[in-house]
């Protein structure tokens, strides 16, 4: 009966986005970005940027693509093997653009655990909290990843406001925001995920990340999405920030 309610409740997410059932079958297709997104919108009606930090297979770039066609979207995404994926899902995008790369606060390569469960990838390794609580993200490998900076692919983004920078980087999301100090000027919103326990060794958790960005310049706007355990705890969530005026 899980499978079915888990089924009615996709169905309804993407019926009340306005993206129709169909989409669910289309590569690529999120339920999680779809929500996230339709719940962003009602806080940014227009988004004419998009630097998508963390691309996976697209699922986010393919949603964005919905809901703001008008922005230019930048999808970053290390794997080797994930990278060609994000190509294909999103080849039918008139505006993107995808990098085989990590952003971060050095420019070269960077240790990378690549996770059998690829969402679960990150510069971080797995929590034994995590293996424990999600026993698909145990099995990972270290490899090597191309990183830069966000600041030194300024001459390869166009900022058009108003613009977003979204991260889902697996408790990375403190170093991409150093690397792209001279660039955050520039970025009207940002969307990342973070965690209230410690899903990542070496994490910085909700407190942390809410006062670093308070720093930057930025102010809370709301939630806008979250992950629960089997137990109801809420893991993490997607929090929505914009620049203070």
């Amino acid at each position: 009966m899980s499978i079915i309610f888990k089924i009615a409740d996709s169905i309804k997410v993407f019926m009340n986005s306005g993206r129709g059932v169909t989409s669910l079958l289309g590569k690529g297709a999120s339920v999680a970005s779809t929500q996230v997104l339709h719940n962003c919108r009602h806080y940014i009606p227009v988004l004419n940027a998009i630097i998508d930090v963390g691309a996976n297979q697209g699922q986010f770039a393919i949603a964005a693509g919905y809901f703001y066609p008008s922005a230019d979207i930048y999808s970053f995404e290390p794997l080797p093997d994930v990278y060609p994926l994000l190509q294909r899902n999103t080849r039918k995008l008139p505006r993107i653009n995808t990098y085989n790369m990590a952003l971060g606060n050095s420019n070269g390569t960077l240790e990378f655990h690549s996770n059998a469960y690829s969402h679960a990838s990150s510069a971080l390794p797995v929590s034994a909290l995590q293996k424990d609580m999600v026993p698909k993200t145990a099995a990972s490998s270290s490899i090597q990843v191309a990183v830069k900076r966000l600041d030194d692919l300024q001459s390869s983004i166009t900022f058009n406001t108003p613009s977003l920078l979204k991260m889902d980087v697996q408790g990375f999301e403190k170093e991409v925001l150093k690397g792209a100090a001279a660039s955050l000027p520039q970025i009207d919103y940002l969307l990342f995920e973070t965690s209230f326990v410690q899903m990542y060794d070496g994490e910085p958790l909700f407190d942390e990340m809410h006062h670093f960005v308070k720093e930057l310049g930025f102010e809370f706007i709301a939630p806008v999405g979250f992950l629960q355990s089997e137990k109801l705890q809420i893991l993490q969530m997607d929090l929505l920030y914009k620049r203070k005026k």
